[in-house]
């Protein structure tokens, strides 16, 4: 059987690969613009995201769910302690990581503004990375499907005992549906936003004195905002549109509070060092 993925699914997923990747780009150019800023710091955080979330965070999750153990038997049994693990291991490995940066990397920037600059780093690598060239290598997927004349003929090139599993995640591409797509371009405006607050947080909690609790709470909130989205993942929600709508609101407000110890961090100006 021929299936042919919608133009409109195509065009979604094309607005999203774009957003992903130059959303980024743009926040970091209008900033420095703007704030006159250095952009170190952006590198940094991408750095950051890369070493502790890509590679310390999936070393751990091997560890947890991936490698067979008893362990991992425990947590990929028990939709709670699946839950729970997977939202900590974010929250913690992701602050943690922050907290390093402004510690030891950025010992000398004092300034808050590259608290920010760092978050659209740290946030907009991941959208790139995780979300940006995944989406341009689904495009690329269907692109080559098409021109090999469909699913059959692009699995019969596959191991028998593997082509059930490619053919699984092959039908996804064509059963999803366009509007679904369209929410991964809205979700990383919202991720990158949590993420510059988050970073504004730890900043405090590394950079002024007596606000350590700033990085317990950074840790707190991206684990229960994490909580969400991997409850997602495991099926206990089944509206993708209900847990984006979480994840917006638990940003909005996180944001808020962010922009108000932002706000509030005017002794800056006069201690900074350069």
């Amino acid at each position: 059987m021929m299936y042919e993925v919608s133009q409109v699914t195509t065009m979604n997923m094309w607005i999203t690969a774009v957003v992903s990747i130059f959303l980024p780009i743009v926040l970091l150019i209008m900033w420095r613009k703007k704030m006159k800023v250095r952009i170190a710091p952006f590198f940094v955080g991408a750095l950051i995201f890369i070493v502790f979330a890509l590679v310390l965070e999936n070393i751990s999750h091997s560890i947890f769910i991936i490698k067979d153990s008893g362990l991992s038997r425990f947590v990929n049994g028990n939709t709670w302690a699946y839950v729970l693990y997977g939202a900590l291991a974010a929250g913690i490995f992701e602050e943690t990581g922050r907290f390093v940066a402004f510690k030891f990397f950025m010992k000398n920037n004092d300034d808050k503004e590259s608290a920010v600059t760092y978050g659209i780093g740290h946030g907009g690598i991941e959208s790139i990375l995780v979300v940006g060239f995944s989406m341009l290598s689904s495009i690329f997927l269907i692109s080559t499907l098409n021109s090999m004349g469909g699913i059959d003929n692009y699995v019969a090139l596959v191991p028998e005992e593997s082509q059930d599993v490619v053919r699984s995640s092959l039908m996804s591409l064509y059963t999803t549906a366009p509007y679904v797509y369209l929410l991964g371009a809205v979700e990383r405006v919202a991720t990158i936003a949590f993420h510059i607050a988050l970073s504004v947080f730890v900043f405090i909690a590394v950079k002024r004195p007596g606000k350590w609790y700033f990085y317990p709470a950074a840790i707190l909130l991206h684990t229960f905002l994490d909580i969400f989205a991997v409850l997602y993942q495991r099926g206990v929600i089944t509206n993708i549109i209900i847990m984006e709508a979480i994840i917006i609101v638990i940003t909005l407000i996180t944001s808020y509070f962010a922009y108000r110890i932002y706000q509030s961090d005017e002794r800056v100006e006069t201690t900074q060092t350069v």
